[in-house]
């Protein structure tokens, strides 16, 4: 595992940087989207009903707006939370981060070829496109977990359960697993397939409680467990004096 060149007293100055430049990737992403919607131009006979005929007919680029908004707001939380539990990185993360910056960055490009062809309801590129590009950024969320989570690499400010790291890997897949699904579904219905989107929050909100007070159990179980070692290490010390 390689470690950061710099001083070790830098550390929290360095993960500060490694945060914000995420942070302003994440902002950065957000504000070219919605540069993709362009005010239409009507050129002769402007009234409002050819505004609003052709306000409608964007009507599924501010849909695919809203859906890949949802998205990068997802996943900017999700890796807000992930670094909540990083005190320290490695060379080796600050690649994985970046490669995931990157499956983030082309969002723009996807959502707006989506958005331009959505109408045309029997084209299926441009949704595998969108499809292919939301993968990729679950995908590289779920690598950086499982690489930041690992005990071994001696990253996180605390430990944390195995049930509270297989349940970041579901939520992380949720996405993508919907999505892909979706993108089957456009075979046969393509306009169903663009709504079954909003069966994610859905499974993200309700249906992990399970799996969330699991977590939440076994890693209070772990923190009587350390608290008792610590006691017992400090009775020990005790007894020496």
């Amino acid at each position: 595992m390689m470690e950061p060149k710099h001083d070790i007293t830098k550390m929290d100055f360095q993960v500060g940087r490694f945060i914000t430049f995420s942070d302003g990737v994440f902002a950065i992403v957000i504000t070219i989207m919605v540069f993709e919607i362009r005010v239409p131009k009507i050129e002769e006979n402007l009234n409002d009903a050819l505004l609003w005929n052709s306000l409608k007919e964007m009507g599924w680029k501010f849909l695919g707006f809203f859906i890949s908004y949802a998205i990068v707001g997802h996943y900017w939380s999700v890796h807000h939370r992930i670094y909540g539990y990083a005190q320290k990185y490695t060379t080796a993360l600050l690649w994985i981060n970046l490669a995931f910056l990157l499956t983030v960055a082309l969002l723009p490009f996807s959502s707006a070829l989506l958005g331009e062809f959505a109408s045309h309801t029997s084209m299926q590129l441009p949704y595998a496109v969108y499809v292919l590009n939301v993968c990729l950024v679950a995908l590289m969320n779920t690598w950086m977990w499982i690489y930041i989570s690992n005990p071994k690499r001696d990253l996180l400010t605390r430990k944390i359960s195995k049930a509270r790291i297989k349940l970041g890997v579901y939520r992380s897949m949720v996405i993508p697993i919907i999505f892909f699904a979706s993108f089957l579904v456009a075979f046969l219905s393509p306009l169903v397939a663009r709504f079954m989107v909003v069966l994610i929050p859905a499974i993200l909100l309700w249906g992990m409680g399970g799996l969330e007070r699991k977590a939440d159990h076994d890693e209070v179980i772990e923190l009587k467990k350390i608290n008792e070692k610590q006691k017992i290490i400090e009775e020990e010390k005790e007894e020496l004096v």
